[in-house]
């Protein structure tokens, strides 16, 4: 019980900082990311680089029967969106493919998850303004 109330927690604390960044275009330096990466990395069981070639249905099901499956799911597509951060203005299609994925596994949170957050809402709002 411990054990889960932590990683619950860890993944709300790395969640609220990735939708900080989002939003607010705020920056990070590199040894908070790296800290952040490698407990992300943790958690989802997943490489960056898995993470940057999985869409949403495929993590979907990776984690449907996990019993933190929407926290899971709203880091991986927290953690989509800081890495589409970081793509460079040559790579906007593989961009943008990230920034669906990732409003795919929200939407999906959103309708299927048991709880509400405000954060998620506004960060929904922000990407289907801005997702071209």
């Amino acid at each position: 019980m411990i054990k889960q109330d932590y990683l619950i927690r860890m993944i709300q604390e790395v969640i609220a900082l990735l939708a900080n960044v989002i939003l607010n275009q705020k920056k990070l330096r590199e040894k908070e990311w790296s800290t952040y990466d490698h407990l992300t990395q943790s958690i989802l069981g997943l490489s960056t680089e898995d993470l940057l070639h999985t869409d949403a249905d495929t993590l979907i099901d990776r984690y449907g029967n996990d019993s933190n499956r929407f926290g899971k799911l709203e880091l991986a597509a927290m953690y989509q969106l800081r890495l589409a951060e970081e793509l460079k203005d040559d790579n906007l299609v593989y961009r943008s493919k990230l920034q669906q994925e990732a409003l795919a596994m929200l939407k999906y949170i959103q309708e299927e998850g048991d709880t509400f957050s405000v954060s998620r809402l506004m960060v929904i709002s922000h990407l289907e303004k801005n997702i071209r």
